[in-house]
């Protein structure tokens, strides 16, 4: 076999083995998993950069910006269990092949991490966590419903809490499963079991004592976070938790980290309540006693006043007043009587000046009627004549305004005649 003499670059090579590993069908679009170590970030591109490995083998991995930046799990950090995708690639300058990663899935925990923060970003947007739907906690509830298990130790310390707190107290429990697959039923229906009206629930305690992050899983499930929502009574989400919060934490009318803060939350210090109630009722007391003291003291001034000592001292210019204002009243009267009287005088003369006034202008209308009557034309026809108009209603003093067979008008004193011209006579 001959040995080939030609030579190639450093370059060259590279570019075989990137076009020879990139073209491998087995090599692109796969999952690969493994756990994270050497992670580090650019701060300035936002590119992240780690290496996963297993038990015997480290590939490099590549998570650039425009892909990371539709990753919405949590924060990748050393010793995370990731599934991530993409497909091999080869950095020639460098003279490595790493992993150009699309997409990335936590394992286990980090799964179940991305389904949560996923049905949180729903019910956030329904407004499953407004606070304007919270509910206020009563002051001084009567009856306590708890939702919990009836073997844990939550409900012995809730109950313990409460009757330390306020030993009148009534606590109604409604047990529940409170983990596994059939918890989040189990724990709705003990909600809606004392929302009935007839247990008159005044506030309602739903938990766990604490536990793995598995045992909680049931309190971030949509049917337990809308049992929360749709409580009728006011609900404490009481799951025992140091670090990251439960949805139903945020879908609850209040949160306590503890059961036994949520008994403290929900039931007053009776002890408490009744020290301050005598506080009151000594600040009461005080109050009452210095008001009596100053009002006896009021009293005492207003009776030692003049007008209790002599009361007609009272009296006197009112009296006094009173008169002066009568004699004004009846001085006013009778000049206003005087005045009066001579201003019916005046009306008088001037009454008797009008009628004679007025009979003399009778007597001069009389005699201009007179007159006028007898020039006017009915004074005429009154005595004895009359007046003839023809067809055009033209008052006939000429025989050439009739002709033979018209017919005229006669008008009287006393009505009309109408009359045929039968013959006419010119003088």
């Amino acid at each position: 076999m001959s040995e080939n003499k030609t030579s190639l670059s450093v370059s060259d090579v590279n570019r075989l083995v990137k076009v020879s590993l990139q073209e491998v069908d087995q090599l692109k679009n796969i999952w690969v998993k493994g756990e994270v170590s050497n992670f580090s970030q650019t701060a300035s591109s936002g590119h992240m950069y780690f290496s996963l490995k297993d038990n015997t083998s480290v590939i490099k991995c590549a998570f650039f910006s425009f892909q990371s930046k539709n990753y919405k799990g949590s924060p990748i950090k050393n010793g995370m269990e990731l599934r991530i995708f993409g497909s091999i690639s080869v950095y020639e300058p460098g003279g490595y092949y790493s992993f150009s990663v699309q997409k990335v899935e936590e394992m286990g925990e980090g799964d179940i991490l991305l389904q949560i923060e996923k049905l949180k970003q729903n019910l956030a947007a329904r407004g499953i966590f407004d606070l304007s739907h919270k509910k206020p906690i009563p002051k001084y509830p009567k009856r306590l419903g708890i939702v919990t298990s009836p073997k844990g130790a939550a409900v012995e310390d809730i109950i313990r809490i409460a009757t330390d707190l306020n030993p009148t107290i009534q606590i109604l429990v409604s047990p529940c499963i409170v983990q596994g697959d059939e918890a989040p039923k189990s724990i709705r229906l003990a909600i809606e079991a004392l929302n009935d009206p007839t247990w008159e629930v005044d506030v309602i305690i739903a938990g766990r004592g604490g536990g793995s992050f598995e045992d909680l899983i049931a309190f971030n499930t949509e049917e337990v976070v809308l049992a929360f929502y749709h409580s009728r009574i006011p609900i404490i989400s009481a799951v025992g938790h140091e670090i990251d919060r439960v949805l139903s934490d945020l879908s609850a009318d209040a949160t306590a980290p503890t059961p036994t803060a949520a008994a403290k939350l929900a039931i007053p210090n009776v002890s408490d309540v009744l020290l301050r109630i005598e506080e009151t009722e000594d600040r009461l007391d005080r109050s009452i006693q210095n008001l009596t003291r100053i009002l006896r003291e009021k009293l005492i001034g207003i009776l030692n006043r003049n007008v209790f000592q002599n009361p007609l001292a009272l009296l006197e210019p009112r009296v006094i007043a009173t008169d002066e204002i009568t004699n004004r009243l009846a001085l006013l009267g009778k000049t206003f009587l005087i005045q009066k009287r001579s201003d019916f005088a005046r009306s008088e003369i001037l009454k008797e000046r009008m009628d004679k006034q007025l009979r003399s202008k009778k007597q001069t209308f009389e005699l201009n009627y007179s007159r006028v009557e007898h020039f006017s034309p009915l004074g005429t026809l009154a005595r004895g004549y009359s007046v003839a108009r023809n067809e055009k209603k033209e008052v006939i003093a000429d025989i050439n305004q009739t002709k033979i067979g018209e017919n005229i008008e006669i008008i009287l004193a006393k009505g009309r005649l109408t009359a045929e011209i039968k013959n006419q006579i010119k003088e």
